[in-house]
């Protein structure tokens, strides 16, 4: 029974993967990547920490790329959200996968949150946490249900949440269950990763796991992302409906 209260306070690690070129807001950006656009008055990235930090975690990995020293000049060390970050750096675009795989040495755990910063799920991360470790999975994806998942692709799974396959994008066939842009994966898992670049988590890591140890779990939180100028539009309502910044800190939690 006390693993079944273990929350992620307990040590995990998280890495939040902030480093894309986000080409499809290019008209938007200016000169910021793209989990830095302002909602709310606060950077989009900071609302995926406070999300996490609210949910227990205090040690994170930033993945950066593009503009990188706008994300490292905004957040630092942490301190001023009484988390820890580290960051993990890339010289060129590297890839969903091959960003973990960059930053996998600055993390301490051997199981590890991986979360992208460009989107948010409000999942329950206890039970996150706890269907992943009974299943024994080598890595577990979060997921939602969406009225329309062509943009995104479907995933689909059995029974105990063993993922079966996945449908690409623009696939129709109704609602279905999508990546929430989450998952939980073992440090061994992406030490396995292939050595090439760019390697992408959704296109090159998850298909070939699909059963072969790969689950996903089905999140009851709702969940946002910031891909396109459409939903970046929704971001605000989302935070607002769901008292988000009812519980962030004064002043931006900047130090």
């Amino acid at each position: 029974m006390a693993r079944h209260s273990r929350s992620p306070r307990a040590g995990d690690d998280a890495i939040i993967l902030a480093g894309g070129l986000g080409k499809r807001l290019r008209g938007v950006l200016g000169d910021l990547p793209k989990p830095m656009l302002p909602v709310l008055g606060r950077p989009f990235l900071e609302w995926v920490l406070l999300s996490l930090r609210n949910a227990g975690f205090e040690s994170f990995v930033i993945s950066t790329g593009y503009r990188r020293e706008a994300i490292r000049g905004h957040f630092g060390d942490g301190a001023g959200w009484g988390v820890r970050i580290r960051y993990a750096e890339e010289e060129r675009p590297l890839g969903t996968a091959g960003a973990v795989r960059n930053a996998i040495g600055r993390v301490r755990t051997d199981d590890i949150l991986v979360a992208n910063g460009d989107s948010l799920c409000l999942c329950d991360h206890a039970a996150f946490r706890r269907f992943h470790e009974e299943r024994g999975a080598a890595a577990t994806i979060c997921c939602v249900k969406a009225a329309d998942p062509s943009r995104y692709g479907s995933v689909r799974f059995d029974r105990r949440g063993m993922v079966e396959q996945f449908a690409e994008k623009g696939a129709g066939g109704g609602a279905g269950w999508i990546n929430a842009g989450m998952c939980r994966m073992k440090r061994d898992v992406v030490r396995g990763f292939e050595h090439r670049i760019p390697l992408s988590l959704e296109e090159d890591v998850f298909p070939r796991l699909a059963g072969a140890g790969l689950h996903a779990y089905r999140s009851r939180g709702d969940f946002i992302d910031i891909g396109t100028r459409e939903s970046l539009a929704r971001a605000a309502g989302f935070l607002v409906a769901h008292r988000l910044a009812d519980r962030a800190p004064a002043g931006g939690g900047a130090p």
